[in-house]
């Protein structure tokens, strides 16, 4: 009688590794997860950082800083949503604030149902930028919430 010559794997074989690699993927997923979610918190702190540099530069500008000087604490001063400012409290002040800004940024981390970036106006005058959406909103600058680390 001939020897077979087996080369191949048997089909309990490629069961068992397509179970451990199963195993395998199921514990590094939510830690993937966390992971991206963190990047893309990290990536929104990074925008508001880069919008209030380009509202205090736009604040440099006479005509778009009176524009916003009357206005009361908690005051809109601007809104960006899908990488277009929505809402701004001068002309002047919105077009100074868009050269400033190379590109418009993007709420990143959408989970909690944030969709734009608002900057108001504090308690002791200092601009603060945050992300909103859904009735929520998480300050960024000039401190981050704890809520959203």
């Amino acid at each position: 009688m001939k020897k077979m010559n087996n080369k191949g794997f048997s089909l309990v074989e490629l069961i068992i590794v397509i179970a451990i690699m199963a195993i395998l993927a199921a514990a590094i997923a939510p830690a993937l997860i966390r992971y991206i979610d963190k990047s893309r918190k990290s990536n929104d702190v990074t925008a508001a950082k880069t919008i209030k540099t380009a509202v205090d530069t736009a604040m440099a500008n006479e005509t778009a800083n009176a524009e916003i000087a009357g206005l009361s604490t908690g005051a809109t001063l601007l809104r960006i949503s899908n990488k277009s400012i929505v809402e701004a409290a001068g002309t002047v002040f919105s077009q100074e604030v868009a050269s400033n800004l190379s590109t418009k940024p993007s709420v990143s981390y959408t989970k909690d149902g944030a969709r734009e970036f608002l900057v108001t106006l504090g308690s002791n005058g200092e601009i603060q930028v945050a992300v909103s959406g859904n009735g929520n909103s998480w300050i960024l600058q000039p401190e981050i919430d704890a809520s959203y680390k």
